[in-house]
Formats: structure tokens, C-alpha cells, sequence
């Protein structure tokens, strides 16, 4: 269990993306690349993006609304 996007690629053979509160699985992600891995490699940016896009903030609660 990791909530670095990096270390979850370059360990994992498949990613589970959660929701917030409540968490749910929003999607799982199978990494295909083999060992070694390497995290300049050009395909680890391209799935690190990906995850990323997976994340959607636009309608997440500000942070200024919990203090």
C-alpha cells in the first residue's frame, strides 16, 4: 500500500486507484512493463500521467473547508 504514484508503478504488477471518503475503487490498473524497471523510461512517464489523469480534483472540497 503506497500513496506515491512512482513507488506504486515501480513495485506493483496492478494499481488500484481509490475515491475519497467514502473509498471505493475507482479503477485498477495492471502495470505491464517487466523487471527491471527503470523510472526515466519513457512508458513509466506515460503511466505515471495516466494515473494522474484518473484523479479528477475539479469538484473535490477545498481544503479550507476542514479548517
Amino acid at each position: 500500500v503506497t500513496h506515491d504514484i512512482d513507488e506504486a508503478i515501480f513495485l506493483s504488477n496492478k494499481i488500484v486507484v481509490m475515491t475519497p471518503r467514502p473509498g471505493k475503487i475507482k479503477e485498477v490498473i495492471d502495470v505491464p512493463f517487466g523487471r527491471p524497471r527503470s523510472r526515466n523510461h519513457p512508458d513509466f512517464v506515460l503511466m505515471r500521467n495516466k494515473i494522474l489523469e484518473i484523479f479528477d480534483f475539479s469538484d473535490e472540497i477545498p481544503l479550507s473547508y476542514y479548517i
